[in-house]
């Protein structure tokens, strides 16, 4: 059990260097103003896209497809379960309004995208994360429409929400579907490949770097005495998890999937709740102070929940 908690603190200790790396050069103001926003556009436009067509072009199939199709109805199924007992729990931290809103969403979406996907890259490889990536794919959907609504004051229409599905990170999935198909990882030029995958390599550490430079905007001592913070992450890394995969282990869900269901509803909150309130004037102190203190309490967290797991599977995950 040892050996396994070790196992998973290894990764995330690596990725927490990069993100003090990133607190640190942003305080000492090393980078220029706007070196968030650059550091984001990379990611969002480059890299995340990258490390998605170096998982999918390469693992993508039809009979994958068909193994992984029942897992993404599960994990869309558990994301309904937070959608409703979401609303009723917001309720704790804010009244009404914009915050209220804001509280359901970081109590909704865990960090899937930058911190999920880049720890399971570096444990499991690209393959695996492929499959989780199809597993995680409900998450991601429900995260551009109704979660980014909910971190917009006045509220979306329909349109405005499905719009933003044509974002890199999607239109990345679909053009790795395609090309996965198409069998073009078999006839891809050396020199592309090496490129895309060098690309994914990248992803992991800028990041984590933007992870830091980000937080490093806001007063420390704000950000680790907002006693809220505490609760939400309680709720969203210790109960959400307990409850989410005891619901998919009770829907006969096997190994893989429960392992799956652990590391996207255990990880950390994300960034959006960061990003997002500036932008209509609003705080964006909550969610640095959840950003902050989830990602540091996943070094114990994750790696225990992970240990746990696989001593009650009795065995590790097979793909």
């Amino acid at each position: 059990m040892i050996t396994v908690f070790n196992g998973l603190a290894t990764p995330i200790l690596y990725m927490l260097l990069f993100i003090a790396a990133g607190f640190v050069l942003g305080r000492l103001k090393v980078l220029p103003d706007g070196a968030a926003l650059v550091l984001s556009k990379l990611e969002s436009y480059l890299f995340i896209p990258a490390m998605i067509l170096n998982a999918f072009i390469h693992n993508c199939t039809w009979g994958s497809i068909r193994m992984n199709y029942q897992a993404m109805l599960l994990s869309a199924a558990l994301e309904m379960v937070l959608i409703i007992i979401s609303r009723p729990l917001s309720g704790l931290f804010a009244k009404s309004g914009y915050e209220r809103d804001l509280y359901r969403y970081e109590l909704i979406y865990p960090n899937t995208g930058f911190f999920g996907a880049a720890l399971v890259q570096a444990v499991f490889g690209p393959e695996i994360l492929y499959h989780y990536m199809l597993f995680v794919l409900p998450v991601t959907m429900g995260c551009y429409t109704i979660g980014v609504s909910l971190l917009t004051p006045s509220g979306d229409g329909p349109k405005a929400q499905w719009k933003r599905l044509l974002n890199p990170s999607m239109v990345s999935i679909a053009a790795g579907v395609a090309l996965g198909l198409l069998g073009f990882g078999k006839i891809m030029p050396v020199f592309l490949s090496d490129a895309i995958a060098a690309g994914a390599k990248i992803f992991s550490p800028l990041a984590m770097l933007l992870t830091g430079v980000t937080i490093s905007g806001f007063a420390v001592k704000d950000l680790v005495t907002d006693k809220r913070s505490y609760l939400t992450v309680l709720l969203r890394m210790i109960v959400f998890p307990v409850l989410l995969v005891g619901l998919a282990y009770l829907s006969g869900a096997d190994d893989r999937i429960l392992i799956f269901a652990l590391f996207v509803h255990a990880l950390p909150l994300g960034l959006n709740p960061v990003i997002y309130p500036p932008q209509y004037g609003k705080d964006a102190r909550p969610g640095a102070s959840m950003a902050l203190i989830s990602t540091a309490l996943s070094l114990l967290t994750l790696p225990l929940f992970y240990a746990l797991l696989l001593k009650l599977l009795g065995a590790l995950p097979t793909v």
